[in-house]
């Protein structure tokens, strides 16, 4: 009888250890399930919080996109860049990067990774500008151009890019509010808005909106992507760091 019991027991040891171990694994597939998914074409893979990259290279089917959120593209060479404002495909690349804008998805472009940038400092000047003019397009168009880490930056965080109109107006509407304050308290309000933005990190498209500013004013140590200092330049933006 003691013998029965004792393989009874030791059975629903087994069956309970066996039930734990199930639902063990159960919550540890369900911890890395991946959630959201976008698409990169090339490149070092992007680590995004939240998000599941996948390459285009390894999916079978390269005609449905429904699943994935927005569209990555690490190099866009000149031929490719020409096609795409024109609204061509010369390969696959550019057949899907249509298929986003046309399915109304975001796509990103890493700045670092347009071809004719790397002539900027050597091509006539004149024939420079046909290609800052397609460039134009595919941001009106609705692509976004910023480096790779600004990237990872903004959608990590969920940051939004503010412009320097709304800054400047948020700034001039809580001026007014408080207009009937004290001196001390004016000196408080004009201090906290003495940034024309608290973005730790500039990148090009952030630097084209600020850039309609004459002078900006940052936090020190905040970084500034080399091509968002090309577009202070030309601009003739001044920069101070306070």
């Amino acid at each position: 009888m003691d013998l029965e019991r004792l393989i009874d027991e030791v059975y629903q040891r087994i069956i309970d250890k066996t039930k734990q171990e199930e639902i063990t694994k159960a919550v540890s597939n369900e911890a890395v399930r991946p959630g959201k998914k976008f698409l990169q074409c090339e490149g070092k893979v992007l680590s995004i919080a939240g998000y599941e990259a996948v390459l285009f290279e390894t999916i079978k089917d390269k005609s449905q996109f429904r699943d994935y959120q927005f569209l990555v593209i690490t190099r866009l060479s000149i031929d490719e860049m020409a096609a795409s404002v024109s609204g061509l495909a010369i390969n696959e690349k550019t057949r899907v990067l249509r298929q986003f804008l046309l399915t109304g998805k975001t796509v990103y472009v890493m700045e670092e990774g347009l071809e004719h940038r790397a002539y900027k400092a050597i091509a006539n000047p004149v024939f420079y500008n046909v290609f800052k003019d397609q460039e134009t397009k595919l941001i009106q168009y609705g692509m976004q151009i910023m480096s790779a880490i600004a990237l990872e930056t903004a959608l990590d965080t969920g940051e939004k890019m503010v412009s320097a109109e709304t800054i400047r107006n948020e700034t001039v509407a809580e001026s007014a509010v408080r207009s009937g304050s004290s001196a001390i308290q004016s000196s408080e309000i004009k201090s906290s808005n003495k940034y024309t933005t608290v973005k730790k990190l500039i990148n090009h498209e952030l630097a084209k909106q600020l850039a309609s500013e004459a002078n900006i004013t940052l936090k020190v140590g905040t970084l500034i992507t080399p091509y968002a200092n090309d577009v202070f330049r030309e601009n003739n933006t001044r920069i101070t760091f306070i």
